[in-house]
């Protein structure tokens, strides 16, 4: 893993150590597998985001029946819904936020929900 520095700030490799100038930490989940820094959450957010708008036609037949935000839906070509899951917030739309499309495992692959993006880590659950 690389060491990252931006002025007096350095981090890594990995998740940890942490330095900003003479100070210095270890984040409690460093050995963690699966972990990713907000920006680089922020990073898959936005591909993922990209992935959607790109193809919105594909996912969204009618818009019109989007009105629930913090679900998510998958339905049977008869329209029966094969997977659902609610959440009363906005932001949440999986019952597995560190690993957010692993309900889809029975239809794209275990490996390939835990990691659709192909990045190097797949360690986490």
């Amino acid at each position: 893993a690389d060491v990252v520095t931006a002025g007096p700030v350095m981090l890594g490799p990995g998740v940890g150590p942490v330095a900003i100038g003479p100070l210095w930490y270890e984040s409690a989940w460093k050995d963690e597998k699966g972990y990713q820094r907000p920006v680089e959450l922020a990073t898959v957010r936005l591909r993922n985001m990209v992935e959607v708008l790109s193809h919105w036609d594909g996912y969204v037949t009618n818009p019109s029946q989007i009105a629930r935000r913090g679900a998510t839906f998958i339905f049977e070509p008869t329209g029966q819904a094969a997977y659902e899951y609610r959440h009363r917030g906005v932001l949440t739309f999986s019952e597995s936020m560190s690993r957010p499309l692993a309900f889809l495992a029975p239809y794209i692959g275990e490996e390939r929900a835990r990691n659709p993006l192909g990045l190097g880590d797949t360690g986490g659950r």
